[in-house]
């Protein structure tokens, strides 16, 4: 009997499934349920990869312009699938707002009411000011900033600030400004895509872009380990593409400072504490600015899963601790669980190792064709490229930094639009350089070479 079923009882022959576009976000629950099935919207090259083309359900829809800007569980397609397994239960990403195209007890979700109102970004400041730390913003409408306004809130702000449409998730509806002329170009592209019209504008806090997984179950709250943010690489996006998420992973874990990490932990169980007290359960990430003082700022709420859940939840695998992704199905689900081992729940002191997540995406100004498949698994890293190693997607079974992890849900021959992610890469060890919060040269030569191998443009 393995240290897992020591330390956690619950129905591994539940019913569930996801749906999502790429399904290595969920994979790693195939190891903790029997009985699951993956969604997709056309074929996903790596469930075949892991042998699991007979649990994997294609939709058969043509994909869009937009990637994940439609939301496969709300259409029809869907719905066909979900009405042909009454007793399943599919897990999502985000909470999906109405109407349903099945009962909306068919989704394992939060609460959309709840999980707006914390990821608007003015209504999360109203609602802890008080109670953490936050830099100092104000609230403003897009029609009535002007050159004047600039003015002003240079003598609020300083030189530079933060505008932010309330509504925006990810990197998209963020500028950084320190001129006029960036800040007209901010109002202007804020006026494109606001639905508001309303923007939350912040002091500029000079650290490192980081952020925190939370969960939120029965047993308490838990904290996972700092993750560092990697957005706008020259190296793994086109930084001059509008309107996409540039977003390229970053960093999970490593040995920070204790004072660090207890600043973390306390914004963590303050926010953690009043979502619970409105019904929140599971996952929710929370953006952070990082001072070199160590100082800690929150910036937003993500209430749902994060890029980062499934390489922490492997991680917190690997390390004999029950993974956040499990909690958060259970806890949604409304799924019994007893955990018979308070030793095996989470922990932010779990993850003082480092690993990295990168994510690759197509840089060119237009689509292009994958022109090599592209095996999902383990690679060695050798001087004359790579060498696939075997058909792995977790961290555990990485030897050193010298062996990755690729994921691509493409195959041979598939168009990938413009910004789009093309594969996402996991490997042990830091790979940002401090100096530039951007990749170490090691790592750009990684990148370099993978691109190379797979005949990657851009």
């Amino acid at each position: 009997m393995s240290w897992f079923d020591q330390t956690i009882t619950y129905d591994r022959k539940a019913p569930i499934g996801t749906v999502y576009y790429d399904q290595s976000t969920f994979i790693h629950l195939t190891r903790f349920f029997d009985n699951m099935k993956l969604v997709t919207a056309v074929d996903d090259a790596a469930m075949a990869d892991f042998g699991l083309q007979d649990d994997h359900i294609v939709l058969g829809l043509e994909p869009t312009t937009t990637p994940y800007h439609l939301s496969l569980s709300a259409t029809p397609e869907f719905a066909e699938v979900a009405k042909s397994m009454p007793r399943r239960k599919f897990l999502l990403y985000s909470p999906l707002d109405p109407p349903y195209p099945v009962n909306p007890l068919t989704y394992i979700m939060n609460s959309p009411t709840i999980a707006h109102a914390y990821e608007h970004k003015r209504y999360f400041r109203d609602e802890f000011a008080d109670l953490i730390n936050l830099p100092e913003y104000v609230v403003k409408r897009l029609d009535d900033l002007n050159e004047e306004s600039f003015t002003e809130l240079q003598t609020m702000f300083g030189d530079k600030f933060v505008v932010q449409e309330v509504e925006s998730s990810g990197s998209k509806g963020t500028f950084i400004v320190n001129t006029l002329a960036k800040f007209k170009t901010a109002v202007d592209s804020l006026k494109k895509i606001s639905y508001s019209g309303t923007v939350v504008i912040s002091k500029f806090v000079n650290g490192a872009s980081c952020s925190v997984q939370v969960c939120v179950t029965k047993y308490g709250i838990f904290t996972g380990g700092l993750q560092k943010q990697l957005v706008d690489s020259p190296y793994l996006c086109n930084t001059d593409l509008p309107e996409v998420t540039k977003w390229c992973g970053g960093e999970l874990g490593g040995n920070y400072p204790e004072i660090l990490k207890h600043r973390t932990q306390e914004i963590a169980t303050i926010v953690g504490s009043e979502l619970a007290s409105h019904g929140y359960r599971g996952i929710f990430g929370i953006d952070l600015i990082v001072t070199p003082e160590n100082d800690v700022y929150a910036i937003e709420i993500n209430a749902r899963l994060t890029g980062y859940t499934h390489i922490l939840s492997d991680i917190q695998y690997a390390k004999d601790k029950i993974p956040f992704i499990l909690l958060h199905t259970l806890e949604l689900g409304n799924f019994k669980y007893e955990v018979d081992d308070a030793e095996a729940l989470p922990t932010m002191g779990s993850l003082d190792d480092a690993y990295s997540y990168l994510i690759l995406n197509n840089q060119l100004e237009t689509a292009q064709v994958l022109e090599h498949r592209i095996r999902n698994g383990i690679y060695r890293v050798t001087e004359d490229g790579l060498e696939f190693v075997k058909s792995s997607f977790s961290v555990a079974d990485l030897p050193d930094e010298n062996h990755v992890i690729i994921l691509c849900r493409f195959k041979k021959g598939d168009t990938i639009n413009r910004g789009a992610r093309i594969l996402k890469l996991v490997k042990k060890g830091q790979t940002m350089d401090p100096a530039t919060d951007d990749l170490d040269e090691p790592t750009q030569a990684l990148i370099k070479t993978i691109k190379q191998h797979f005949a990657i443009k851009g």
